[in-house]
């Protein structure tokens, strides 16, 4: 393995611990490190988007959003900005947001929470957790 590739996979404690935490949660959940790349999802993750972290991996900014979203309710993708991670990352705060994301079921409703995570370096990443919004039953 090159230096390159060592610095590459070793991740700050906070990552490491925070990976452990939403590994046994039933709650759906994603960590995002320092660099914005979707390093790891839950099982129950993977059960809303249709598909197990080991099968998709690691994910830059770019791949997940082309991939699964997240939309508006017009299907037009939500610009960064005012996605709740990028307010977690800027601003250093817990943030909210409700959205669309493409799954391999079709589009799903989702109310989404950001949480930063933080040490005594700095910022590491955050955690995404996910709640499944039903779907209305106006019929």
């Amino acid at each position: 393995m090159t230096d390159s590739e060592d610095q590459r996979t070793e991740r700050p404690l906070e990552l490491i611990l925070a990976r452990s935490l939403i590994s046994i949660l039933s709650l759906p959940a994603i960590l995002v490190d320092a660099d914005g790349r979707f390093v790891f999802y839950n099982d129950a993750a993977g059960e809303v988007i249709g598909a197990p972290f080991e099968e998709i991996g690691v994910l830059e900014p770019e791949e997940w959003n082309a991939r699964y979203g997240p939309l508006d309710a017009n299907g037009d993708p939500v610009p960064r900005e005012d996605l709740p991670l990028t307010t977690a990352v800027r601003e250093s705060r817990p943030a909210y947001g409700r959205f669309f994301v493409r799954t391999e079921t079709g589009l799903r409703d989702l109310e989404l929470g950001a949480l930063p995570l933080t040490g005594p370096a700095g910022y590491h990443g955050a955690i995404l957790v996910l709640w499944t919004i039903p779907p209305d039953d106006d019929g």
